[in-house]
């Protein structure tokens, strides 16, 4: 009977221990584009503007912001209190961002700017011919 209560406290103890790491692994990291979208008007086809990029992190971590944009290189912060990040840039695609953790390389967040052509104006068209008479 005491080797199978042993063995329980054991088990309860490496639960409890697996548990602490996996919520210290898991912390929780946000990250906000504004402006989230583009509109391109019919004579410009691209985006010419500035976005801003900021950043929530539960644990105090120093991160980089990756992205698919060809012009924009990998920027890390220099400190952990760092939590926002401004970029001037011209696209006509849509342009993926990510937060990794500097340390680790792990993905931590993404957000995604999208870059939306204005809809040519819908013609209608007449149902009725000219030539009827009713």
């Amino acid at each position: 009977m005491t080797t199978y209560r042993l063995l329980l406290a054991v088990f309860v103890l490496i639960s409890f221990f697996n548990s602490a790491l996996a919520a210290d692994n898991d912390s929780e990291a946000s990250i906000t584009l504004s402006p989230q979208f583009c509109i391109t008007s019919a004579e410009e086809q691209s985006c010419d503007l500035t976005v801003v990029l900021n950043w929530e992190i539960d644990t105090p971590t120093t991160v980089c912001i990756m992205s698919d944009h060809e012009s924009l290189t990998k920027w890390c912060a220099d400190s952990p209190t760092t939590h926002s990040l401004s970029l001037a840039m011209l696209t006509d695609k849509d342009v993926q961002f990510v937060m990794v953790d500097k340390e680790t390389h792990q993905t931590l967040a993404g957000v995604k700017l999208k870059v939306t052509p204005t809809a040519e104006p819908q013609v209608r068209r007449r149902y009725r011919n000219p030539w009827s008479l009713f």
